[in-house]
């Protein structure tokens, strides 16, 4: 839950961030034009995107990269990366888990969030959990590994949901760091993914308590 707090305090951010570019009291253009320039080569996505299975597959946060990939590319593009490491780097770290040593494994199976996923490892399911905003992906992976899930459903529901969140995070990442020249601060399509982001983590807050609650109850 309090990762979807800072998800709403990052849209405040992000808002803020378009409002200081507007004001004229930051000034990231410059450096914006050189990232874009290095994102153009042909390496730039190859190293987005091995970057990303390497964080996911040993369990560190990969969707950090999703503020990178966000502000370089446009959402649509960028959403593409994000799928592309998400998917594989969760592959990755199913597989690795399935390998893992029984006492590693032991205290990811002693975890609240294992259950959950336990309990609720359908497609639907999975792609909710997917979805959900703060959620950590790497216990969806590793728990999938030891669980050994069904790799179809697992590797759809884990597109479905990096395609969601990578395109409504890059979307308001993106709209904060791109405003044109005389372009109002406050628009609906700057401000439209700020918006959906919000309403996005407050949608995660309350189907998170739906579901650890529901979890607690039947143990």
């Amino acid at each position: 839950m309090k990762a979807n707090v800072k998800l709403i305090a990052l849209a405040a951010v992000l808002g803020a961030g378009i409002y200081a570019q507007h004001a004229g009291l930051l000034d990231l253009s410059h450096r914006l034009d050189q990232l874009e320039n290095l994102a153009e080569s042909w390496w730039a996505p190859l190293v987005a995107v091995i970057a990303q299975i390497i964080l996911y597959m040993f369990a560190f946060p990969g969707s950090v990269l999703m503020w990178t990939i966000g502000v370089l590319y446009p959402p649509w593009a960028a959403a593409g990366l994000v799928v592309a490491g998400g998917v594989l780097g969760s592959l990755s770290a199913y597989f690795f888990a399935v390998r893992m040593s029984y006492s590693w494994n032991k205290k990811l199976v002693d975890s609240k969030i294992y259950g959950l996923i336990r309990n609720n490892s359908g497609f639907l399911q999975l792609c909710a959990l997917r979805c959900l905003p703060g959620f950590p992906h790497s216990f969806i992976n590793y728990s999938a590994g030891i669980l050994r899930i069904r790799l179809v459903p697992f590797i759809i529901s884990t597109s479905i949901g990096f395609a969601v969140k990578g395109f409504i995070y890059c979307s308001a990442i993106y709209a904060a760091f791109h405003l044109e020249e005389g372009e109002p601060a406050v628009s609906f399509s700057n401000l439209w993914p700020l918006m959906v982001l919000v309403l996005f983590s407050l949608l995660g807050i309350l189907i998170q308590k739906k579901y650890f609650s529901g979890h607690d109850k039947h143990k």
